[in-house]
């Protein structure tokens, strides 16, 4: 499976309520996997959360979609304040 320590130390702490069924299950997949409940749950979320971002950050379009957008890449820029206001934001993920 994928390394999830990442750089530094892990001192933040997420909890989360579980029913028994998913106890086991999860118990169940650990096991599985020779690992640790913690060690699978967080490597699980993390890499769903990657995909996740991932997905959401790329962009995918028809051929004629590209075509019209790379041409307006050649117009004259048009200033959208809210744009500019988004793009100053930092990402969740990097706070």
């Amino acid at each position: 499976m994928t390394s999830t320590s990442g750089s530094g130390t892990r001192r933040h702490r997420i909890e989360v309520r579980v029913t028994p069924d998913q106890e086991a299950l999860i118990r169940e997949a650990a096991q599985l996997e020779h690992e640790t409940v913690t060690a699978f749950v967080l490597t699980t979320a993390t890499e769903r959360a990657r995909r996740l971002l991932d997905e959401r950050r790329t962009v995918t379009l028809p051929n004629q979609a590209f075509d019209r957008f790379y041409a307006a890449l050649d117009e004259p820029e048009t200033v959208v304040p809210e744009l500019v206001d988004l793009f100053r934001t930092e990402p969740l993920s990097r706070r």
